[in-house]
Parts: C-alpha cells; sequence; structure tokens
C-alpha cells in the first residue's frame, strides 16, 4: 500500500493535536511541583507555636445548616487555642435560637449585622465585622453551609501559617449528594486556582476554605473598593491581599471542606455571580487565556478527528481513518484517566468513564450562563439601587 504524501502529513497532524490537546488540560498539569511535600498533623504537632485562631461563620440566614456543622466546628482539636464568631442577620431568631444552645461553649461568639445594609453588601459586612470582633492575627473564613472533614482541619491548615504566608487556602467542594456535574466543575476549577496560588500570585478562592491575617484587612481597609458589589467575599479577599509566593495551598484530607448540596438555582446564581465579580478581580486575564486555551485544544482536536474520520471513511483513506480512531480513543482514555488521578486524590466519588462527557458540558454551561448573565438586572449584583 502507498502511502500518499497528504496521508502523512493529515496523520502527523492529528498525532500532533492529540498529543497537545492532553497536555493543555489541568489534570495533567500538578498542583504542586514534584519536590514539595505537603504539611501533616505530625508536621504540625512538631512546631513549637502554632498561632491562636479565629473562625469566622457567615450565617446566612441558614440556621439548620448552622445547627449541622456548627458542633464540628466548636470540637477541633487545636491545642493553641481558638474562637469560633458566628455572624448573623439581627432579627434572624431561628440564628438565635441555634447559638443560645451552644451558649455554653467556651470557643462561641457570636455577632450581628443590621437587618438592612443599603451601602455595603450583607456578607461582606459580616466579614468585616468578624474580623473586628476577633481576637487574633489568623483568620479562617467559612460559610455555615460547610463543615470541616476532620476535627484536626485547624491543626493542619495552621502547619502552614509561617511567617512569611499571609494567606492559606484549602481544598473544599461539594459533598456527595450534588450532582457529578456540579463536582467536577468545582474540582477542575480548584486544579487551576490552586496551582496558581501555589507557583505564583493567587487569583481567587474559588471554593470556602480560606485562612488571612487580621492584621493586612485591617490596614487595608478590608474590601474597600468592591463594598458595593453583593457577592465575591472570598474571592476578593484572595485577589487584594495575595503576594507572590505568600499563599500557602494545603491539600491534606484533612484540611478539607465539604459544603452542603446546593439547589440548582442556587448553583446557577454563583456562577452568574462570578461573571460579573470576575470583571472587578486582577489577573483575570491570564486565568481566563489559559482556561479559553484548554477548552479551544480540546475542541479543536474532537473535531478534527470526527471530521478526519468522516472524509476518511468516504474517501477510503483507510490509513487515516486507522490513525485517528486510535487517536480518538486515546483522548478519551487518557483523558479519563488524568482525571481519575484528581477524583482519586480529592475522593471525589467521580466515574472516569465519564470525564469526556464532563468536559464536552462544560462550554454549554458557560454559554447558558452568560445568556442567563445577560439577562439578569445589573442592579442584582450591586447594593446601590438607584
Amino acid at each position: 500500500m502507498i502511502i500518499d504524501t497528504i496521508s502523512i502529513i493529515a496523520c502527523v497532524l492529528t498525532v500532533l493535536l492529540t498529543i497537545e490537546s492532553i497536555i493543555a488540560n489541568p489534570f495533567f498539569r500538578n498542583i504542586r511541583r514534584r519536590d514539595d511535600d505537603d504539611f501533616s498533623v505530625a508536621d504540625a504537632e512538631s512546631i513549637d507555636e502554632l498561632p491562636k485562631l479565629s473562625v469566622i461563620v457567615l450565617a446566612n440566614n441558614n440556621f439548620e445548616a448552622l445547627d449541622a456543622h456548627l458542633p464540628l466546628l466548636l470540637t477541633q482539636d487545636y491545642a493553641p487555642g481558638y474562637e469560633v464568631i458566628v455572624v448573623g442577620e439581627k432579627g434572624d431568631f431561628h440564628t438565635e435560637n441555634v447559638l443560645q444552645q451552644y451558649a455554653h461553649n467556651k470557643h462561641l461568639y457570636a455577632t450581628y449585622i443590621p437587618h438592612r445594609s443599603l451601602f455595603m453588601s450583607k456578607q461582606k459586612l459580616a466579614v468585616a465585622l468578624g474580623v473586628k470582633a476577633a481576637h487574633n492575627e489568623w483568620i479562617m473564613l467559612v460559610d455555615s453551609t460547610c463543615r470541616p472533614q476532620s476535627d484536626v482541619w485547624l491543626k493542619t491548615m495552621a502547619s502552614s501559617m509561617d511567617r512569611e504566608a499571609n494567606l492559606v487556602i484549602g481544598y473544599s467542594n461539594y459533598c456527595a449528594d450534588t450532582k457529578p456535574y456540579c463536582r467536577f466543575d468545582r474540582l477542575r476549577t480548584a486544579c487551576y486556582l490552586l496551582r496558581r496560588a501555589h507557583r505564583s500570585t493567587a487569583y481567587r478562592a474559588g471554593g470556602t476554605n480560606i485562612a488571612f491575617r487580621r492584621s493586612e484587612f485591617i490596614a487595608q481597609d478590608g474590601y474597600r473598593g468592591n463594598l458595593q458589589l453583593v457577592n465575591g467575599e472570598y474571592d476578593f479577599i484572595v485577589n487584594k491581599y495575595a503576594r507572590p509566593l505568600s499563599t500557602r495551598v494545603v491539600l491534606d484530607e484533612d484540611a478539607w471542606v465539604r459544603e452542603d448540596e446546593p439547589s440548582s438555582r442556587t448553583w446557577h446564581s454563583r456562577n452568574i455571580s462570578y461573571a460579573h465579580v470576575r470583571k472587578f478581580l486582577e489577573r483575570s486575564s491570564a486565568h481566563r487565556s489559559l482556561f479559553n486555551f484548554d477548552m479551544a485544544s480540546m475542541y479543536v482536536n474532537y473535531l478534527l478527528l470526527a471530521t478526519m474520520i468522516a472524509l476518511a471513511s468516504i474517501f477510503g483513506k483507510w490509513i487515516i481513518l486507522g490513525v485517528a480512531i486510535v487517536a480518538l480513543i486515546a483522548t478519551l482514555v487518557i483523558r479519563s484517566m488524568l482525571a481519575n488521578k484528581y477524583y482519586r486524590q480529592f475522593e471525589a466519588d467521580l466515574k472516569a468513564w465519564k470525564t469526556p462527557f464532563y468536559e464536552l458540558a462544560i462550554v454549554w454551561h458557560n454559554l447558558s450562563t452568560k445568556i442567563r448573565y445577560s439577562k439578569a438586572d445589573q442592579y442584582d449584583f450591586t447594593t446601590h439601587k438607584l
């Protein structure tokens, strides 16, 4: 069989684009460098002085979640000492009743924001009041819908709070009851954000498990510059206070936080809110460029392979057909294997064989978010109702 020049070029192009599309993948890149070691609880035990901590819990009028998760926060194994500051809304009697049940606990404190907040996001006001009420330098920030995965969560996070650090970011994802695609999307986003935070300057939180310094927050006027935006309380802290090589990323499973299953409406609302918030985040273009490059590489590769398989079948180019089919199978298998490595590492409970379907769905979910955002009232994203 004579192999013509066109067949050779087509086969080489197919192989090269397939390799490129596999490499252009957040699951291909390591979050940490290979020579970096994870901190562990054993490491924390060997450190002479771990800092005292203040844990700010944003109640967000969700008394049921607060009641379920508060005991896990109040029973942390952390010898240096810590306080849990729950910030609720004045007049939220359900939240007040929950807090009354645990009033005897020595770790618990409570403060309240006013029922109406005209010129500042309620969530950001809650964070600001919590920081003001805190007695310790290091602040841990979580929502009431979140629960630490272990009773050494504080100890594991604190093991990375060295003198040069000013931010500590831990992994967080939704609980196992959440729809698989939502958990996949959260994990995939975390791969981008945690890698960037560890290797350069953090972009945003992307989750609900962060720690920062109280002194910096106060010295730099907290959320000044984005007070009017309703959402983004975690993202703006990371984006504003991140410095090169001063953010610590903790991947140990004892530092993980699980978030309650969001309703479909809540999940879409968060995506729409981020579509607005990212306009005000620094370093957004670099993050989006890498994401868009990865997505374009994947779709171009799939489109090329589908086209080559169709044309080769029509014109009887059996060598090209064989190479394209092998390349397609290799793409599906390798991308699934790479993703499955992270599924296992972060106990995501996702099926590896579904990875290509999740990945192909990303662009359609993003398109849906853009359409919803374009139709939304822009005043819904700000506290200034003129």
